[in-house]
C-alpha cells in the first residue's frame, strides 16, 4: 500500500463539478457548444478558429451551483491510498501499471498509474536471474567433518547439509528454492558457495593433528585450495 498526491475526481459531486441538487444550465460563454470561435486579423487576411470553452470544459454546461468542495473543477489534488499487488519473480527496474489510477481530468477519463519497482538488496542473497546465490563460511573442521548450517530463504530457515570433505569454493544447490518464474509454477535454485580458512597459528596439539592427517592424505589435497 502506498500514499500518492495525485489530481483525483471529487468524491462530493462524483467529478460533475455541481453541487448536490444543483441543475445544470447551458454555458453563457460558449452557447452551450462546448466551442468558442476566434477571429483574427493579420496583413496576410482574417484568420478564424475554433478552440474548447475554457469555462465548461467542453461540455456545453454548467452548473447552477458549484461544488464547495472542488469550487466546481469535479477534481481536486488529495492524498490517495492506493493497494498495489506486486506480483512475484518481478527485477529491479520493472513497470507495475493500475489502469484508470492515475491523474483525473475533469469531464473525461482518469489515466493510468505506472510504479517503478527498486529492490531492497539483502546481506546474504543475489539474485542471477531466477537463482539465488550466497557465500558462506565455514570452519575448517566442519570442512572435513561436515556440518549443518542454517539460512534464512524466501520460505524461512532452511537447514543445509554440508556434506563430509567438501572442497574450497564448492557450490551446493538446492533445487526450487530460488525465485518464482513468472507465469509458471517452477522457481529458480540456490546457490550456496562454501568457503572456509586454514589457521595460520597451531598449537602443538593441533599440528601434531593436521600432520596426521596429512599422512593420511586429507589435508593436502582439495582443502589446501584458498591457500593458493
Amino acid at each position: 500500500q502506498i500514499l500518492i498526491n495525485k489530481i483525483s475526481q471529487c468524491d462530493t459531486c462524483h467529478g460533475g463539478g455541481a453541487e448536490a441538487g444543483s441543475q445544470m444550465k447551458k454555458c453563457a460563454t460558449c452557447g452551450g457548444k462546448g466551442k468558442v470561435n476566434e477571429t483574427r486579423r493579420s496583413i496576410f487576411g482574417v484568420f478564424q478558429s475554433s478552440r474548447e470553452c475554457d469555462v465548461c470544459q467542453g461540455r456545453g454546461e454548467v452548473p447552477e451551483k458549484k461544488c464547495q468542495t472542488c469550487r466546481g473543477e469535479g477534481v481536486l489534488n488529495k492524498q490517495e491510498n492506493i493497494k498495489v499487488k506486486v506480483p512475484a519473480g518481478l527485477e529491479e527496474g520493472e513497470m507495475i501499471r493500475l489502469a484508470g489510477l492515475g491523474e483525473a481530468v475533469f469531464g473525461g477519463q482518469a489515466g493510468d498509474l505506472y510504479i517503478k519497482i527498486h529492490i531492497e538488496k539483502d546481506n546474504i542473497w543475489k539474485r542471477a536471474g531466477y537463482d539465488l546465490v550466497a557465500e558462506i563460511k565455514i570452519k575448517l573442521t566442519d570442512a572435513l567433518l561436515g556440518t549443518d548450517y542454517k539460512l534464512e530463504t524466501l520460505d524461512g530457515p532452511l537447514v543445509l547439509k554440508v556434506p563430509t570433505g567438501i572442497t574450497y569454493g564448492e557450490i551446493l544447490r538446492v533445487k526450487g528454492k530460488g525465485v518464482p518464474v513468472r507465469g509458471t509454477s517452477r522457481r529458480g535454485d540456490l546457490l550456496i558457495r562454501v568457503t572456509f580458512s586454514t589457521p595460520t597459528k597451531l598449537s602443538k596439539q593441533a599440528k601434531k593433528l593436521i600432520e596426521d592427517l596429512q599422512g593420511e592424505g586429507l589435508y593436502n589435497g582439495n582443502l589446501d585450495k584458498n591457500k593458493k
